[in-house]
């Protein structure tokens, strides 16, 4: 069974990893973007550890193909630094509407990130 970080108490880091670590085998769906306001990357830093699967979540693209609302790469570097060997998955919300075109940006940033 696995929780993600989204509403209510798991949008705060603490409260994510208090419950991971009283409820035995409970792993945590690793939400790069749904942490309250301030808390995105103390999340990334003390939640990666406990990643069982991920959404990389991204709302727009530059040229270089990064989303310049959020340093994606810390976040792809904190999960590998904690051994995380799950799937990447994709969770696009683009703000213009083009899902397909998102999710094919966000793969490729995925790949470029882990070296593929």
């Amino acid at each position: 069974m696995i929780v993600e970080n989204h509403w209510g108490p798991t949008k705060h880091p603490r409260n994510v990893v208090k419950v991971l670590e009283a409820v035995d085998g409970l792993g945590l769906l690793f939400d790069t973007n749904n942490w309250a306001e301030g808390e995105q990357e103390l999340g990334w830093e003390l939640c990666a550890q406990y990643a069982s699967l991920t959404h990389i979540k991204t709302f727009a693209f530059d040229e270089d193909g990064n989303d310049p609302s959020v340093n994606l790469s810390k976040a792809f570097r904190l999960l590998q630094e904690s051994g995380y060997s799950g799937a990447w998955g994709i969770e696009s919300v683009p703000h213009d509407g083009d899902e397909r075109g998102a999710a094919v940006k966000t793969l490729a940033l995925i790949k470029r990130e882990l070296g593929l």
